[in-house]
């Protein structure tokens, strides 16, 4: 397994990988991917011999990205990378590649400076592996919103260097 940056012949893997993802993450259709994508800063993935296994979208501070939840941090935060969403195939789970998806980051997170890692991970609806995934890899939860009755996020800070 390889990981790579997200190529343009990569969207339809990844439209479906995002998709079987829900409610973890938010839906896209074709051009809302390719427009999110092309907002990114960076965005990887994961090839398994030409699967896509995984996939890490990130921004950096000051993009036009209209996200209520990278607008938030950003409004609180300075020298960051924002991990927009993290999936992994529940075929590939549990062999390390959400951590090694994360070490690319942070790679690139310093080599730019970034000072912290933020992201969100739903509360309502729960997501209790990705919480836990994210406490055992050294991030911290930073605050609790509620978005609406049926919505909550935990937003999460991984200082490094």
């Amino acid at each position: 397994m390889q990981i790579r940056d997200l190529a343009p012949t990569d969207l339809g893997a990844v439209l479906r990988l995002n998709e079987a993802a829900l409610p973890a993450v938010n839906s896209h259709d074709a051009d809302s991917l390719a427009s999110l994508v092309a907002q990114a800063d960076r965005s990887w993935v994961v090839d398994d011999e030409g699967t896509i296994a995984g996939l890490l979208v990130s921004f950096a501070p000051g993009a036009a990205y209209g996200s209520p939840h990278y607008r938030w941090l950003q409004d609180r935060f300075e020298h960051f990378r924002y991990v927009d969403r993290v999936i992994i195939s529940p075929m590939h789970q549990r062999r390390g590649l959400g951590s090694k998806l994360y070490g690319v980051l942070e790679q690139h997170a310093l080599a730019q400076d970034a000072r912290r890692l933020l992201c969100e991970v739903n509360v309502r609806p729960a997501n209790p592996q990705s919480i836990a995934f994210h406490e055992r890899s050294g991030w911290t939860g930073i605050s609790d919103r509620t978005l609406g009755p049926d919505k909550a996020v935990r937003y999460f800070e991984k200082t490094l260097g």
